[in-house]
């Protein structure tokens, strides 16, 4: 059954109206028509079962057939903060991950980013990547749309939360939500070749909410590590072989995820 996220503006009681863009895949790409029922997901974690009632050029509406819970979403919170990369690498982490259950991606500008500057994230490229997420999560069956942020430093994230001297601190998520009880945060590093992934979890039943940071082409310098760490972040190896980072991203997140039970069907 074909999948589409809406906004809230789009439910009218048992009405659902589709926008222009979803429209023009039913009626042109996937030839839809009257009576076929498609899934549509309101982002928050439920979806409904529609029959479509008028497909024309002008709209699409249908009817809510069932109301019921989206199954697709991890019961961990997963926020990457992935440091920025060149574009068709950086667009691919963000479909794989979002195919692999990252709630909330964090463009990050390191010191040995390719990309330096945050203007260089303008309006128009937020708006590819949120197209590039939504149509991941509709194609692998996410309940909720992941979110993505405007870049930011690295500096800037580990300032969100000032860490006192001696007192251990997690970096909070920039969509507000935090990293607060239950909270874990990690970053994969080539330097560190002892700690594992399993090891760096610790007490994993406990753990809701998880901030992966992977690093740019040419790894952090040894400072941002030690910065990181200073905030309560820990580092891990991802194993003996060095990974680049779009595929650092993609198996640090399943490995996180798997660890944590979420790679389970059931």
């Amino acid at each position: 059954m074909h999948r589409f996220f809406i906004s809230p503006n789009q439910l009218h009681g048992p009405l659902v109206r589709f926008d222009d863009d979803q429209a023009h895949q039913m009626r042109r790409v996937l030839r839809l028509r009257p009576g076929t029922r498609v899934l549509a997901l309101d982002g928050q974690g439920w979806q409904y079962e529609v029959q479509l009632e008028e497909v024309s050029n002008s709209r699409v509406k249908g009817l809510v057939v069932t109301k019921s819970e989206a199954i697709g979403e991890p019961r961990v919170r997963l926020t990457l903060f992935q440091s920025l990369l060149q574009r068709d690498k950086f667009e691919w982490v963000l479909q794989k991950g979002t195919e692999i259950g990252v709630a909330e991606f964090v463009p990050v500008i390191t010191r040995r980013s390719l990309v330096r500057d945050a203007d260089d994230v303008g309006a128009n490229k937020l708006e590819r990547w949120r197209r590039i997420i939504k149509e991941a999560a509709e194609q692998s069956g996410r309940g909720a749309l992941p979110t993505i942020s405007a870049a930011v430093s690295l500096d800037a994230v580990l300032a969100g939360r000032p860490s006192p001297e001696g007192q251990e601190s997690l970096v909070p998520s920039p969509s507000g939500g935090g990293l607060g009880r239950g909270s874990c945060a990690l970053l994969a590093w080539e330097g560190e070749t002892t700690r594992t992934l399993r090891q760096a979890l610790g007490q994993t039943n406990e753990v809701t909410d998880l901030a992966l940071f992977i690093g740019p082409e040419g790894g952090y310098e040894t400072a941002e590590v030690e910065a990181a760490t200073a905030h309560g972040v820990t580092a891990f190896t991802l194993g003996r072989r060095i990974l680049r980072t779009e595929t650092a991203a993609v198996v640090g997140a399943a490995l996180v995820l798997y660890e944590l039970g979420e790679m389970a069907r059931a």
